[in-house]
């Protein structure tokens, strides 16, 4: 009998609690500087604290969230030095997975990932179209994830889900800056515009095209006055916090 069913993927508790929390920071229902409580979570959840506890020590070490002794979880604010950095370490991981992958798959694999890549950017379109923000960010993640994948570094691939570098520009994104439209039908466009560059093969081409698209964030945010507005309303927010808390060595 042919296979005609998709077999049942069960996802581990823990998997589940950490994708759940990290989705309402993403999409800014906790803002920055926000205290989030273990035992509302746990509640709201329907689990106990323990599983909770260790998604918040993954978050934290993605940089999420900042935890300090003896006060509390925080959803970490960022300022515009840190989002540059940030971003500049997403270009040096993603260009070597993209070096890499380049030289490692063949020209059919190389063809089928680049399918791969187009169905991502055929349901970006779809999502903007749909006004569906939050699963724009979501086909994004997956989008870069699947370039540094391709490499077959294991190494690369780890580190990448470690630091969690995927996911804290759209978390800024969400909690500063509300999207539009024409936002998400603007960011299939840069995505389609890179891959047809991926799809020629050239390294140098499309290492100078990649870091350009990545860089063209940090651009597009600085560049508006009312994120500048909003940056410096956060750092002043996280100057307040840790003095408040004396930076968390109480």
């Amino acid at each position: 009998m042919p296979q005609q069913l998709k077999k049942i993927v069960r996802i581990p508790l823990r998997d589940q609690i950490l994708d759940s929390i990290k989705r309402a920071i993403i999409t800014g229902k906790f803002r920055a500087s926000e205290k989030i409580s273990e035992e509302e979570l746990a509640e709201q959840l329907g689990v106990s604290r323990t599983p909770i506890r260790e998604a918040i020590r993954v978050l934290e070490q993605q940089g999420l969230v900042e935890v300090i002794p003896k006060d509390g979880t925080y959803v970490t604010s960022f300022d515009s030095d840190q989002i540059k950095d940030g971003l500049h370490v997403r270009v040096a991981l993603e260009q070597l997975a993209l070096k890499q992958s380049i030289e490692r798959l063949s020209d059919s694999e190389w063809r089928k990932h680049c399918e791969h890549l187009q169905d991502l950017v055929d349901q970006m379109l779809k999502a903007a179209e749909d006004f569906d923000a939050e699963k724009d960010a979501e086909l994004d993640i997956d989008w870069h994830t699947a370039i540094i994948d391709a490499s077959r570094n294991q190494n690369l691939s780890r580190t990448w889900r470690l630091t969690g570098l995927s996911h804290f520009i759209w978390s800024i994104e969400y909690r500063l800056y509300p999207l539009n439209q024409n936002d998400l039908l603007s960011h299939h466009e840069r995505h389609q515009k890179l891959l047809d560059v991926f799809i020629e093969k050239n390294p140098e081409k499309c290492a100078k095209e990649l870091q350009h698209h990545i860089l063209k964030k940090f651009r597009i945010l600085i560049s508006d006055h009312k994120m500048t507005h909003v940056f410096l309303l956060l750092r002043q927010c996280r100057k307040d916090h840790h003095t408040d808390h004396g930076d968390g060595h109480s």
